[in-house]
């Protein structure tokens, strides 16, 4: 195989292939990458196709390339990238040889490689599976940047360590992930969706993250297919295929609140810069901030304590009852900072019932945030 390549085309395909592969040394085989030539719409070997996996996820990636001769290579993954991406030429010659090395040049730079059996490495295939639905690649940014934060990080409940996805009524999507303490929820409607045979999917977090890190090589649209076991995204230039994860997604019907009668709209930039500020000078690892909200007003109030304390004020759409409630402000920043809208509304109902937040305009997203029991 031998192809011309550019640097920046060949650096930003090995980017997303770094962050998949597998670096433990239990499994050598997966620090390795694929790299083949394949046939463009023309039919002629004018792209360079670059696939890596580590069993639980894989991409599959198409780059335009000089293809001088086809053929296939699979070599270490972290060797070429660290080197080529230190090249100072535009072009890059990957040449493999007969004796299994490969040699890739850039201007007066030059590396040799041993390479790894391409036989020995897995290959991943998309299938056709039973349940599909499409949707625009950046609605499918949006569903990832809206619940993601939401999910839980460590492996006590796997079950919560991802995005559940299920169907609404008509071709509307549910996009959900909770991590015990809040909770974060899209409806997003889809050109076509079918769920017949699999009501709902739990999408692992690692997966979403790198979708999302790839997503403008989606093209305009994504098209998602799915069986009870894994699910395939597949783009214009990118695809990745991912294993589910099993077991039961809770129900989370119950703990969204549908009678919080305590409604304060404020300015999310507004709201964001006084939680910045109240909640800096907390070492705690929640980092709590207690909410005052009486007519005309909302203030923030770090917890008192040897090393200061902090407050501020801003004008708020209310006009109920003096209220107190106590928060993890991590939490209600990870909340605002994935809306879009100038104004947000906050819903609560006692200083110990889950509150909401979500766009004041907007009930395609919403959160939910379990309060924290606040002492000063």
């Amino acid at each position: 195989m031998e192809i011309l390549i550019q640097q920046e085309v060949l650096r930003s395909a090995l980017q997303n292939i770094i962050s998949i592969i597998d670096k433990s040394a239990s499994k050598p085989i997966l620090s390795n990458f694929l790299l083949r030539t394949v046939s463009g719409e023309d039919g002629d070997h004018n792209e360079a196709e670059f696939s890596a996996t580590d069993y639980e996820i894989s991409i599959i990636e198409h780059f335009p390339a000089e293809v001088i001769q086809a053929g296939s290579i699979c070599v270490n993954a972290k060797k070429v990238y660290d080197i080529c991406r230190e090249f100072q030429g535009n072009d890059i010659r990957i040449r493999s040889t007969e004796q299994h090395w490969v040699h890739i040049t850039s201007g007066a730079s030059e590396m040799r490689l041993p390479l790894v059996e391409v036989g020995l490495y897995p290959q991943t295939e998309l299938k056709q599976l039973s349940e599909s639905l499409t949707l625009p690649a950046q609605d499918l940014k949006q569903c990832i940047d809206m619940t993601l934060f939401a999910s839980q990080t460590n492996e006590s409940r796997k079950n919560l360590m991802g995005v559940n996805l299920s169907s609404k009524e008509g071709n509307l999507t549910r996009w959900l992930a909770t991590d015990g303490h809040r909770l974060a929820q899209v409806l997003k409607g889809v050109e076509s969706a079918s769920f017949e045979s699999v009501s709902d999917v739990i999408i692992p977090r690692k997966a979403l993250g790198e979708i999302r890190k790839a997503i403008e090589l989606f093209g305009e649209e994504v098209t998602i297919s799915f069986d009870d076991r894994v699910m395939q995204f597949v783009g214009s230039q990118v695809s990745f295929k991912t294993r589910l994860i099993e077991g039961k997604f809770p129900n989370c019907d119950p703990i969204i609140p549908k009678d919080n009668h305590l409604v304060a709209i404020v300015d999310r930039e507004r709201l964001v810069s006084a939680l910045r500020i109240v909640s800096s000078i907390s070492y705690e690892k929640l980092k709590p901030v207690k909410l005052t909200l009486t007519e005309g007003k909302l203030r923030l109030e770090s917890e008192k304590a040897e090393y200061g304390e902090v407050s501020d004020e801003m004008e708020a759409d209310y006009s109920g009852e003096d209220f107190q409630v106590g928060f993890n402000s991590r939490y209600l920043l990870d909340a605002l900072g994935v809306i879009q809208t100038e104004r947000v509304k906050l819903e609560c109902k006692n200083p110990m019932s889950p509150s909401v937040i979500r766009a004041a305009d907007d009930e395609e997203y919403l959160a939910v945030i379990m309060p924290l029991r606040i002492e000063w």
